[in-house]
């Protein structure tokens, strides 16, 4: 029973980690500003894209054992290619990794007011590059450290708020507008997306720390436990960068979305904390990084180049792409990201729900409701 509970526990803050990323720290807070005192409707919104459906992705590849070309089996090989070619690009540095450069620049500007987007986008390409060549643990252990300092941050943080304001009464404004727009911002921290890629960690760490591995009842049954633990820290963090959102809304006004929880952080703790924040969101983020860069950079080889290039030139090219994007800003990349979001996360949910149907009523999946859903969704554009 202890065993289990510690599985469990490991688990959960393995999907926290793996899902709470760069947009994550800065979509919430976004979201708080727009929820014209909404905030709880408004955090239940990011619940539904950024927790309840990520687990479900999470949920389909585990009774898929992992296996992509499975669970979209029903597109054929070259329909997972093209998939996962463009899931990882947007994942990688075509959006999230270049992203990612972006949050961290936020960061640094709290003890380096004058640094620039340019410099340091290709500062922290070129420390990415050596760290995904020479990777081995640092992204376990850079995590394992770096996730606790965030969420005692933000729990600091959070504190000393609450301390400082009043939380202000709601607006006379639409609560299904505050809701909707939780939801939908939800969509740009991709987390369905990345549940597909992330899931092969979760089920090797399962089978490897279940000593009844053959047992499918038993598998899901530690994924459900642990899933719970994950969604309810998930959902916490949400919530509290929402309400964050909304309590410093009035100062967050002419302020880049990269650059709002720094300035959270020293309205509530003041210039001495400024170093601790940057830190831990520059370090979390980093493995966030780290990972999107070895996964592209690995398709990139293997998919797409065949083999014919290196390991490092693939990585290379990961990096010089992702360096020029970042370039873009926050914002720029968010709203490119943000219609080609809007097309295919409904397409992605209905196959999810159409997949986890299928196999626990031994039902062939088919990939009709996906085409329908985007088709209906384009034309609704």
């Amino acid at each position: 029973m202890k065993k289990e509970l510690l599985i469990s526990l490991t688990t959960g803050f393995a999907l926290f980690s793996m899902f709470f990323g760069s947009g994550n720290l800065v979509f919430p807070i976004a979201v708080g500003m727009e929820s014209e005192g909404h905030y709880l409707l408004s955090s239940l919104g990011i619940l539904s894209t950024c927790v309840l459906f990520p687990l479900l992705g999470m949920l389909g590849m585990t009774l898929y054992k992992g296996d992509l070309n499975t669970f979209f089996g029903c597109f054929g090989k070259r329909g997972v290619f093209l998939f996962s070619l463009l899931a990882l690009s947007l994942m990688g540095p075509f959006g999230v990794l270049a992203r990612c450069l972006t949050v961290i620049h936020g960061a640094l500007l709290l003890i380096l007011p004058d640094a620039q987007l340019k410099v340091t986008s290709l500062l922290l390409c070129i420390v990415i590059y050596f760290l995904a060549i020479n990777k081995n643990k640092i992204i376990t252990v850079l995590g394992n450290i770096l996730t606790p300092i965030l969420l005692i941050a933000i729990a600091l943080i959070v504190y000393f708020a609450l301390r400082q304001n009043t939380i202000s009464e709601s607006l006379n404004a639409s609560q299904f507008a505050a809701f909707s727009n939780g939801f939908f911002k939800g969509y740009q921290t991709m987390d369905l997306v990345a549940s597909f890629f992330f899931s092969g960690f979760v089920i090797k760490h399962l089978y490897a720390s279940n000593n009844d591995h053959s047992d499918k009842r038993s598998n899901l049954k530690l994924f459900l436990k642990s899933s719970v633990i994950g969604a309810g820290l998930l959902y916490i963090v949400y919530f509290a960068l929402v309400l964050l959102g909304w309590l410093y809304a009035p100062i967050l006004v002419n302020t880049a979305p990269q650059e709002m929880f720094g300035k959270i952080a020293l309205e509530s703790l003041g210039a001495m904390a400024a170093p601790c924040v940057c830190i831990a969101v520059i370090f979390a983020c980093l493995t966030t990084a780290i990972t999107l860069t070895s996964l592209f950079a690995e398709f990139l080889r293997h998919e797409v180049a065949k083999k014919k290039i290196g390991n490092s030139t693939a990585i290379f090219f990961t990096l010089a792409i992702a360096y020029f994007v970042s370039n873009l800003e926050f914002s720029g990349i968010a709203n490119f990201l943000a219609p080609i979001l809007e097309a295919i996360y409904p397409a992605l949910i209905t196959l999810t729900l159409i997949n986890i149907f299928s196999k626990f009523y031994g039902i062939k999946s088919t990939h009709w409701p996906f085409t329908v859903t985007l088709i209906t969704k384009l034309c609704w554009i």
